[in-house]
């Protein structure tokens, strides 16, 4: 008789999708299955008959029970689908014995619990936050939430459109020109506008009560990145509408548009001149020509020869100035080990300083 397990590492109602799974197709003998889950959780599958059921105190998450210890299944199921409510629970997986442990990642994902298959699930999982089918088996808000700093662009309505992230890349006045070219020529299908600006006074004041945007979010430029990358992750946007007018002043939210798990092709770029399009690699390395191109020459030459020099130099750049960053403190550091050991051959207070300064 083969002994199955599965963590609850995922919602109930997923957790109750596969179990039914398991034993639709099975064959006889039936498997022995079990559960490991919440104490709180317990309910959620009793009608499930002929399941032992294996629950831990809310608590103690990461403690296996006692009926567990020595015993070897021959599959483990666990749950990784960005549900992070259950990260303790993962790691028991790690520590059951069984000859096969298998990861369930959503939209009919399966595969073995191998460090490289961690590795690639991780770097799919940073790009794509949640499984599409995620909604299914979880309760969706009823409705959409304003920040706490703006109550006022609080809709109270179910979204069912394209939920789509403006980001402020740019001064105002390009922002509204883009909005005004989005209602005269639609791009989205029922869109729902999220705008991402700068806590402002003079910038939140003129995106306040437009018509097309359902909520602004504000931020600082000081801090909290890591937690609007968060939050802006979790939201999951279909699209995003990107500035690049050229404006240096806003190159680290730029960024941001590339850390959202949206697909490249779901990025809509506004230039200088209001023209768009959505990113495609053609029309980027052309964007970048033009900027190359437009920037004052300081010598004779042409303009092909000038923006390939400044090509070359903004990829050298990127690629030595780590190493070289980490060159000069190894220099530094051992400059200042040399005058420390000088100084207490010599037995020279003036010269007898810390390695580390501050220290």
């Amino acid at each position: 008789m083969k002994r199955i397990l599965i963590i609850e590492t995922a919602s109930p109602k997923r957790i109750r999708h596969k179990l039914d799974q398991i034993l639709k197709t099975a064959v006889s003998p039936k498997p022995d299955v079990g559960i490991l889950c919440r104490e709180s959780n317990r309910a959620a599958y009793r009608d499930r008959p002929g399941v032992a059921i294996y629950a831990l105190a809310d608590d103690e998450e990461h403690a296996l029970p006692k009926e567990l210890e020595g015993k070897i299944f021959d599959t483990v199921y666990a749950f990784w689908t960005g549900e992070k409510r259950y990260r303790r629970m993962k790691l028991l997986a790690w520590r059951l014995k069984a000859a096969e442990r298998l990861i369930i990642a959503g939209d009919e994902n399966e595969f073995r619990l191998t460090w490289k298959a961690v590795c690639r699930h991780a770097l799919f999982r940073w790009r794509h936050p949640l499984p599409t089918d995620h909604w299914n088996f979880v309760l969706r808000p009823a409705k959409i939430e304003a920040p706490e700093t703006e109550p006022e662009a609080q809709t109270g309505q179910v979204f069912h459109g394209e939920h789509v992230l403006i980001l402020q890349t740019a001064e105002p006045p390009f922002v509204l020109q883009a909005l005004d070219r989005l209602n005269e020529k639609p791009l989205f299908s029922d869109p729902c506008y999220t705008l991402f600006c700068r806590n402002r006074p003079e910038v939140v004041d003129k995106f306040r009560g437009h018509p097309m945007l359902s909520r602004i979010r504000i931020h600082s430029e000081a801090g909290d990145s890591w937690k609007h990358l968060r939050e802006l992750r979790r939201a999951k946007f279909d699209a995003i509408v990107l500035f690049l007018t050229g404006d240096p002043s806003y190159w680290k939210l730029k960024l941001f548009a590339l850390l959202l798990g949206v697909p490249l092709r779901r990025i809509l770029i506004f230039n200088e001149g209001i023209d768009c399009f959505y990113f495609n690699y053609r029309q980027w390395f052309a964007l970048i020509i033009h900027r190359m191109q437009s920037r004052p020459m300081p010598q004779a030459g042409s303009k092909w020869s000038h923006s390939a020099r400044i090509l070359l130099s903004l990829l050298l750049k990127s690629v030595v100035l780590p190493f070289r960053f980490l060159w000069l403190l190894l220099v530094w550091l051992r400059l200042r080990y040399a005058a420390l050991r000088y100084s207490r051959k010599n037995d020279d207070d003036s010269l007898r300083l810390p390695l580390f300064p501050g220290t």
